[in-house]
């Protein structure tokens, strides 16, 4: 389940491919809106997406 604010990450279509990483700002039935780091924002399958695990506190 997708929640605005979010952290995500695009699934990649190649080995070794760099994943695109952004942030929820929209929720639709079938999609999920993402500003994306570079500044970019795009609707995007809510398949092609995966959430990023927060990194460990030390």
């Amino acid at each position: 389940m997708f929640k605005i604010g979010m952290r995500v990450e695009a699934i990649t279509q190649r080995v070794g491919q760099v994943p695109r990483r952004g942030t929820v700002v929209a929720v639709h039935p079938e999609s999920v809106e993402v500003s994306w780091e570079d500044g970019h924002t795009s609707v995007v399958s809510r398949q092609g997406l995966h959430p990023v695990k927060a990194a460990a506190k030390t």
